[in-house]
C-alpha cells in the first residue's frame, strides 16, 4: 500500500474488525476468532481498507466480512472444513444464490460448517441490501455465484480423481472464477458504488476484472502449492510440474506469467470509461496489495493483535 496511506488504512481496518467479529461470532465451527492464527479476519479487513481507503467504516466492515465468509466457503469446497462432494459444492452455491435473491433459512445454524456458512451469508446479505446500489448488482452477483459453484465443483472433481487434471491453459480460466475476485467485486460495486447504480458498469469492467482475478489466482498458487500438493488439488505450479518442469522452473514460469498479466492489467485500467476512475483505483490497489501479500506470506497467522500492533507502529 502507498506509504502515505498506510497509517490510515491500518486504522480503518482495525476499527472495522470488531464489527466483522460480531457478525461472525455465532459461527465458530467455520470462522476462527480474530486472534487465532487460523483466522483470515484481520487480513480481510486490511485488504478491504487497502482497496477503498476512503470508504466508511461500515463499508470496510461489510467488505471485510464478505472476504472472511468467502474464505470459509472456500475451506468447505477444498474439504478443509468437512468432507464434501462436487454435488454438495454445487448445491451450496445454489443456496447462496437463492439467499441473496431473498430466500430465507429458517432452521438454526447448527454445528455443520456448511450450515454456518449459509447463516453467515444470510446475515451479510441483509446488510448488503441496505446499500442503495446493491439492488442493481444483486442479480448479477447471484448469477456469478452459480458460475462459481460450477467452477468450484469442477475443481473438486479434478482433486478427487473424477477426471484427469487439466492442462495449464484449461486450468486458469476455471481457477480465475474460483478465486472469487469476480464475486467480491460485484459486491463491492453495490457497497461502494454510486446510487442510482448502472449495472452495465459490470460489463465495462469485465476485462479488467478477469485480468485482476488471474493475477491474484496465480500469485496465490505460488504461495500455496506446497500445501495443495498434500491436498491433491490442482494448482498452476503443480500442473507444470506434472508436465515435466522442475519445481523451481515451474514457479519461475508462473511468476513470469504473473508479471505479464500485471502489465496487461495496468494497461487495461487506463481504458476504463470516464466515471469509473474509482473502480480503476480500487482494482489497482486490490491487485497490488493482495498480490504482494500472497507473494510474501499466507493470509493465515495475521491476527487482529498483529493488525493493532501495525496500526500503533504507524500512528502519527
Amino acid at each position: 500500500m502507498p506509504p502515505e496511506d498506510r497509517g490510515g488504512i491500518l486504522r480503518t481496518a482495525l476499527d472495522s474488525a470488531p464489527d466483522v467479529a460480531r457478525l461472525l461470532s455465532p459461527y465458530t465451527a467455520l470462522f476462527a476468532d480474530g486472534d487465532s492464527a487460523g483466522s483470515r479476519l484481520a487480513f480481510s479487513c486490511l485488504s478491504a481498507a487497502a482497496t477503498f481507503p476512503g470508504a466508511r467504516r461500515e463499508q470496510t466492515a461489510d467488505l471485510g466480512a464478505l472476504s472472511t465468509i468467502l474464505f470459509g466457503v472456500d475451506d468447505i469446497t477444498d474439504n478443509v472444513a468437512g468432507e464434501w462432494t462436487d454435488r454438495d459444492v454445487t448445491a451450496l452455491f445454489r443456496r447462496l444464490s437463492s439467499v441473496l435473491a431473498g430466500a430465507r433459512i429458517e432452521a438454526g445454524p447448527g454445528a455443520r460448517p456448511m450450515d454456518q456458512a449459509l447463516h453467515a451469508w444470510q446475515t451479510w446479505c441483509d446488510r448488503f441490501r441496505g446499500y442503495g446500489a446493491a439492488a442493481a448488482y444483486a442479480p448479477l452477483l447471484a448469477e456469478q455465484l452459480e458460475l462459481t459453484g460450477a467452477a468450484m465443483a469442477q475443481e473438486r472433481v479434478w482433486a478427487t480423481g473424477g477426471e484427469p487434471w487439466p492442462t495449464y491453459e484449461e486450468y486458469l480460466p476455471n481457477a480465475t472464477v474460483t478465486f472469487l475476485y469476480h464475486t467480491w467485486w460485484l459486491a463491492a460495486l453495490g457497497i461502494c458504488g454510486p446510487s442510482p447504480a448502472d449495472a452495465s458498469v459490470w460489463e465495462s469492467v469485465g476485462q479488467v476484472t478477469e485480468l485482476g482475478a488471474a493475477c491474484l489466482r496465480l500469485a496465490n498458487d505460488v504461495r500455496t502449492f506446497q500445501r495443495e500438493r498434500s491436498e491433491g488439488k490442482p494448482n498452476a505450479v503443480l500442473i507444470l510440474e506434472r508436465a515435466g518442469l522442475r519445481t523451481e522452473a515451474a514457479v519461475e514460469q508462473v511468476s513470469a506469467h504473473i508479471r505479464e498479466l500485471n502489465a496487461d492489467f495496468t494497461r487495461a485500467l487506463t481504458g476504463l470509461p470516464a466515471g469509473l476512475e474509482w473502480v480503476a483505483d480500487g482494482q489497482r490497489r486490490c491487485v497490488f496489495f493482495s498480490g504482494g501479500w500472497y507473494m510474501a506470506r499466507d493470509t493465515h497467522a495475521y491476527t487482529v493483535r498483529d493488525l493493532a500492533a501495525d496500526a500503533d507502529a504507524h500512528r502519527g
